[in-house]
């Protein structure tokens, strides 16, 4: 798989992709289990790095429609 593969792949994603994954980020950032501390901590730690990975996610796929949009003008 190419670069230009996985950069139309991020491109492509949708709201609805993203809207997704968030929900799943905030579930496991949300976890909570009494009898299990150390995965609640775990799986917390994970939603963390999972939302911020998101947000970044995000903010690359802007950036990246923002070059096609540039490329093709060229």
């Amino acid at each position: 798989m190419s670069l230009e593969d996985i950069a139309i792949q991020i491109i492509d994603l949708t709201e609805e992709d993203f809207a997704a994954m968030e929900a799943e980020c905030l579930n496991q950032a949300n976890y909570h289990h009494p009898l299990k501390p150390a995965t609640t901590a775990q799986m917390r730690k994970l939603g963390q790095h999972n939302l911020k990975s998101l947000k970044l996610m995000k903010e690359l796929q802007l950036h990246m429609a923002e070059a096609e949009k540039m490329e093709n003008e060229l």
